[in-house]
């Protein structure tokens, strides 16, 4: 009979039978999505990957062990941002996220059962220094891994979706417009384009909060990619801009989406005024075209899984999940409790 699990901190030495059951595990994912990196299915590279995540700054780890070897394992990073640090404005300011590649569970066991304890331990110490929002990225398509999350208070927060660039380009196009690549002289016409996706994405039903701070972080971010090698796409409607695609490489691509294929597209905005008229599905059509001219096979970006606008576009346009962000905020009064032991209110 199977002996009970116990928890314990992993270490560097756990790297080789974590990177197994990580390699298992991305064999079962690749065969779903084949957009994904071949190089994980290898023993290998997965505990490479682990040994990686391990020494990163704030990296903190712990095993499920069952009769001697590991059931499961899962690594958490704590992330602190400024205010005024431009990942402020997609990123909570204090979190936990635990990679696409800091979590696997041995075939046999029980994700939530495993998940649960694993995370009750990291999650104990993240609590108690006040890091309350917890993030886990999960791959699409594992309904028991996602399950297991689920039950522990998590919901989707992003979604990250990948197509062929050579596929075609479904829908109706707007005729009325044309789309250019963008240049540095058109910064102000970009700028006002992704200000209009934040004012977006901060109403209902995502309530993104807006980050005033990271304003010139941002300009400096958009002004840095006008000038670089890949481009920026603006539909104009004779003088007006209505609408930007803006690209980068490597950009935020998941780490477990092929490594030769990195063109990710940044921001995709269509003015208020101008949509459901074909301008979306005209610029994609356009920087799709320039993609697999230029060598890119595939194309990444990540949506608000909350997006009512977003999210139907990108999945109705070719872009296949492959990952979610998870995401749990715990209740800030825990920390009350902490602070009074023994008070019952």
């Amino acid at each position: 009979m199977p002996g009970r699990l116990q928890v314990r901190p992993l270490d560097e030495g756990d790297a080789e039978a974590c990177g197994a059951l990580l390699a298992a595990r991305h064999r079962a994912d690749r065969a779903r999505l084949p957009h994904l990196e071949p190089a994980l299915e290898d023993p290998g590279a997965a505990a490479e990957a682990v040994r990686h995540l391990l020494g990163r700054p704030g990296a903190g780890g712990a095993a499920a062990v069952r009769d001697g070897r590991i059931a499961g394992f899962c690594i958490g990073l704590r992330l602190a941002f400024s205010a005024a640090d431009f990942a402020s404005q997609f990123l909570p300011l204090r979190s936990a996220v635990v990679p696409v590649a800091g979590h696997a569970v041995a075939s046999g066991e029980d994700a939530t059962e495993v998940y649960r304890l694993l995370y009750a331990s990291l999650a104990a110490a993240w609590v108690r220094d006040g890091v309350l929002v917890h993030r886990v990225h999960t791959v699409t398509g594992d309904r028991e891994v996602e399950e297991a999350w689920v039950s522990l208070g998590f919901g989707r927060a992003t979604t990250a979706g990948t197509r062929e660039t050579v596929r075609p380009v479904d829908g109706a196009a707007a005729t009325d417009i044309r789309v250019d690549q963008a240049t540095p002289e058109d910064f102000a016409a970009v700028r006002r384009l992704s200000r209009e996706l934040a004012a977006h994405h901060q109403g209902p039903p995502m309530f993104w909060p807006p980050v005033i701070e990271a304003g010139a972080a941002l300009d400096g971010f958009l002004q840095a990619s006008l000038a670089g090698p890949v481009p920026t796409f603006l539909a104009w409607q004779g003088d007006a801009a209505v609408g930007m695609q803006l690209f980068l490489v490597p950009g935020f691509t998941p780490e477990h989406v092929r490594q030769d294929q990195r063109l990710y597209l940044f921001e995709g905005v269509v003015s208020a005024a101008a949509r459901g008229g074909g301008v979306g599905t005209a610029m994609l059509r356009a920087s799709m075209a320039w993609a697999a001219a230029n060598g890119y096979e595939l194309c990444t970006l990540h949506w608000a899984s909350g997006n009512y606008l977003g999210a139907p576009f990108w999945l109705g346009h070719g872009f296949v999940p492959v990952e979610h962000t998870m995401e749990r905020r715990i209740d800030e009064r825990a920390l009350w409790g902490r602070a009074e032991p023994g008070h019952t209110g």
